[in-house]
């Protein structure tokens, strides 16, 4: 009975690995349900031979072999932007090889859980398909998701034990106002932008104008003040890149202040929501920065030769090291995507993955200037989701939600027509965008 099972079970993952490999918009779905159920109930993961597997890491894996099927089927239209993806698998690949002859693959196989997101991104995203049609269906399946996380807030706040309450073991985790971790902040922001263009290009009406309010307002409300700098950061950026969105960003900023404002003015008397007491103290505490700090600094200063400053540790090493505040051995990641990058796939490895984020930005920033609506719901949106996800990675890690975005940017910048033929008066002044077919047809 158990063989017959264990046959059903592969032969079920074997097809849907199929379906993934032939539509990305699946694997998207699959990706955010997988991620608003870990955020939601926290992660409830089994150990299957001594490594620890949750509905994430299933999917994520699912994803990854259908990736390389996709990969391979693009390897015959190779060029720079694939180089570049599979240079980085090369070397994430070293790295857990050398992790699995010197640290075991329980050590090596957790701590590449952290990789993830970038693998997916690079080995499965980036051959998605970017006609109109499948750029609409990634937007709203995100949009779905962030409001999604949203209502998770909302649950949460009203006493339940999902978001943060579900993951500790105290109700002083919600009690704290942030109901659901920075990731989830994070997804949340990043719908506030790309909601303010498709409201302002494609959807009018008073209650639409309130879309990308209600994303600002939870994302503001939850006071991870990385997401806050991730906010001021795109707002300074759709400045000079689209001033009709800046126009329209600015007075929803100043509903956003003051619909905030009033929530903490009312939580100062009511139990489990965020005070101004709280929100003063979130913006003015520099604990937890220092301790990122000098945890940057001690494990990149760490013992390190040549040879680990240009592909890194091998995977599976930890992250231990000493507090200089509390004298205590410390081994949690870095919370940073960019130092844990370094410490597995070294230097090389992070130019390699910062080269890949920021491959689309030149290319869309061009198109937002002359056509901003030649991308759904507009370039200068993909170009902010870009770089703020880039801000966002300086002090957590970018998790696979984030780099599935980061893989479609990517996509789309492929899927753009060659300089030459970008801008053609004669055919209307538009910009055009080359139907990818997908590696599988």
């Amino acid at each position: 009975m158990t063989a017959i099972l264990g046959i059903a079970a592969f032969v079920l993952v074997v097809l849907y690995v199929y379906f993934l490999s032939k539509r990305v918009d699946l694997g998207l779905m699959s990706l955010l349900c997988a991620e608003l159920f870990d955020i939601t109930f926290g992660s409830n993961s089994h150990v299957i031979g001594g490594i620890h597997l949750d509905p994430l890491d299933v999917v994520s894996i699912c994803l990854l072999a259908a990736g390389v099927i996709r990969t391979l089927r693009t390897l015959k239209n190779i060029n720079l932007t694939r180089l570049l993806a599979i240079g980085y698998l090369l070397l994430f690949g070293i790295s857990f090889g050398r992790g699995l002859f010197s640290n075991g693959m329980m050590s090596a196989a957790n701590e590449s859980r952290d990789f993830v997101g970038v693998l997916v991104g690079t080995a499965y995203f980036l051959t998605a398909q970017t006609d109109d049609k499948s750029i609409r269906r990634y937007t709203f399946l995100y949009l779905s998701f962030g409001a999604a996380l949203c209502l998770v807030a909302v649950l949460a706040a009203m006493g339940l034990p999902v978001g943060m309450a579900s993951w500790a073991s105290q109700d002083a985790a919600a009690v704290d106002g942030r109901y659901l971790p920075a990731t989830g902040a994070e997804a949340i922001a990043v719908c506030g932008f790309i909601s303010l263009a498709w409201v302002s290009y494609y959807k009018r009406g008073f209650l639409n104008e309130l879309i990308p309010i209600l994303y600002f307002s939870v994302a503001v409300y939850l006071r991870h003040r990385t997401v806050w700098v991730m906010i001021l950061a795109g707002t300074i950026l759709l400045l000079p890149l689209d001033g009709k969105l800046f126009r329209r960003l600015v007075p929803a900023a100043l509903i956003v202040a003051a619909a905030v404002a009033l929530l903490a003015f009312y939580g100062s008397a009511a139990q489990g929501l965020a005070s101004t007491s709280d929100f003063s103290r979130s913006a003015t505490s520099s604990q937890t920065w220092q301790w990122r700090l000098n945890g940057w600094m001690a494990l990149l200063f760490d013992e390190q030769s040549p040879l680990t400053v240009a592909i890194g540790k091998s995977m599976g090493s930890g992250f231990w090291r000493i507090d200089p505040v509390s004298y205590q051995f410390v081994g949690v990641a870095p919370h940073s995507e960019y130092v844990t990058s370094f410490l597995r796939v070294g230097l090389l490895g992070f130019l390699l993955v910062l080269s890949l984020a920021l491959r689309p930005v030149r290319r869309l920033w061009r198109v937002a200037k002359i056509d901003t609506t030649a991308v759904f719901p507009s370039s200068s949106a993909w170009v902010v989701v870009v770089l703020i996800t880039l801000v966002y990675g300086i002090t957590y890690g970018i998790e696979p939600h984030a780099y599935a975005l980061l893989g479609i940017a990517n996509a789309i910048n492929l899927g753009l027509k060659a300089p030459q033929e970008e801008y053609s008066p004669e055919a209307g002044g538009e910009w055009g965008m080359q139907a990818v077919p997908s590696p599988a047809e």
